[in-house]
């Protein structure tokens, strides 16, 4: 029998049309980009494995040229800093994460990836070497523009380059048909390449940062092609549409059991049958989601034998914020579940933003969604609790 890995490889390269010839498990990139003044560059590869949730390399440049291989173990969409400062979008001592900023690429088992282009104020550099970066590509060039556009108007106004009141309200219209023009390039990338491993993270992507509604979102999902099932992003997205179709208003709420507690205590969400639950999804990293906590114990304390809250945290480090956090603030010591790639609860319930919190019934039924720290979750549950 094949192992999940060669079988994740080979599913791969049947679509993506890797050569049989490149070595399995190893990736190269290589470019030669001008206005690439820097001496080093780096990459972040992300990896559930690695300190942090990312791997982290290092790349030598030499007149704007650039070689590097490592070991990869599937399909990943991985991005490189130039480390050239004006592309930086800066607004004070901080900047904007502008994707424009970045290289952006597929690396995956055998890839042999090939960079081209210029920098300017933005990464005007795209990938080559095999149809999904091919793809990529495409997209990127479409999109970019628009949003180095979109943000160097932010940074503006951000900066308080431009005062004038009637000056700042035009040019947050221009932001605005930027964005918009920049999801209309998305969802036409989508259509026009249902069998691109590039549309499989696009739409993932886009159902992380909630830029598509659920049922457009499924509607997408439905038309790329089975061929893609193998793409880990495509898994990613499947994940998130039967999260969709589970927890529509009205639905018994997925099951959670959990040994990723505090005290690794097995957790079990059908134990609070007969009582009011709020999931609250939240991390540490996360200001709106601590703002709230406090108005949360005062409803647990009012409400104490008819409600429960259960958190569920998204970390990047494996958990030891989290459970910093607990112990250092014990006053929130409500039932805590952390959320892990093997035991995935944010993608059953399909959580993007954060925090998001789900009201269940006594008999465990889905009753209200809310995403964002907001007065009326706290209006409804009190009056389902009066």
């Amino acid at each position: 029998m094949l192992s999940t890995f060669r079988k994740a490889s080979i599913g791969f390269m049947l679509l993506s049309g890797v050569f049989a010839h490149a070595q399995e498990g190893t990736y190269r990139i290589r470019g030669t980009v001008s206005g690439l003044d820097t001496r080093m560059m780096y990459l972040n590869i992300q990896d559930a494995s690695a300190p942090g949730g990312y791997m982290r390399d290092s790349i030598p440049v030499k007149d704007g040229s650039f070689r590097h291989s490592g070991p990869i173990r599937s399909l990943t969409y991985v991005t490189l800093s130039p480390n050239v400062d004006r592309v930086v979008k800066w607004v004070g001592r901080g900047y904007y994460p502008a994707k424009s900023s970045l290289f952006q690429f597929f690396l995956f088992p055998g890839a042999d990836v090939v960079v081209e282009g210029s920098i300017t104020d933005m990464v005007n550099a795209y990938p080559s070497g095999d149809p999904a970066n091919i793809d990529l590509g495409t997209l990127t060039r479409s999109i970019n523009p628009l949003q180095n556009q979109s943000v160097n108007l932010s940074v503006r106004i951000g900066n308080k380059e431009v005062t004038d009141s009637v000056a700042i309200a035009r040019m947050k219209d221009t932001i605005a048909q930027l964005d918009a023009r920049t999801m209309v390039a998305k969802k036409a990338f989508l259509q026009s390449h249902p069998s691109s491993a590039a549309s499989a993270w696009l739409l993932s992507d886009m159902m992380i940062r909630s830029q598509v509604e659920p049922e457009e979102a499924i509607k997408a999902f439905r038309s790329l092609q089975v061929s893609l099932s193998e793409n880990p992003y495509y898994q990613e997205v499947a994940s998130r549409v039967k999260g969709i179709e589970q927890t529509r208003i009205g639905k018994l709420a997925p099951a959670i059991e959990s040994r990723n507690t505090p005290d690794s205590s097995l957790f079990s969400l059908a134990s609070f049958r007969g009582r009011y639950v709020v999931i609250d999804f939240w991390g540490t990293w996360c200001g709106p989601c601590i703002a709230g906590m406090p108005r949360m114990k005062q409803m647990l304390d009012k409400y104490k034998g008819k409600m429960e809250i259960v958190g569920v945290a998204q970390e990047s480090d494996g958990g030891g914020r989290w459970r910093k956090f607990l112990k250092d603030k014990p006053e929130y010591g409500w039932h805590h579940v952390l959320n892990t790639k093997s035991d995935d609860i944010i993608l059953k319930y399909n959580v993007a933003g954060y925090p998001t919190k789900i009201i269940l019934s006594p008999e465990g039924k889905i009753l209200y969604r809310f995403v964002g720290e907001d007065d009326s979750f706290y209006t409804d549950l009190e009056k389902l609790l009066n």
